[in-house]
């Protein structure tokens, strides 16, 4: 088998990375899940695999953390 590649088979590719598209902290997307429902969720099945833990508790811990969060992110913005 042959594994040389033909000239037209060869990609030419810039010496510079193009890094426009990438996230700057200024451009925040709207996520379809608000962060309490995705906490509660993140806990409720923390809680069902930890022992100490319930579904229902770690669904409460997991909407406390949330809120936490979106007000110290809200607080440094």
């Amino acid at each position: 088998m042959n594994h040389q590649a033909t000239p037209d088979q060869t990609i030419d590719s810039p010496a510079t990375q193009d890094f426009s598209r990438a996230r700057s902290p200024q451009t925040k997307r709207k996520s379809r899940i608000s962060s309490t429902f995705a906490g509660a969720v993140i806990g409720a099945i923390a809680g069902r695999f930890l022992p100490k833990l319930s579904p229902f508790s770690g669904a409460v811990i997991g909407i406390i953390s949330a809120k936490m969060y979106q007000k110290q992110q809200s607080q440094h913005s």
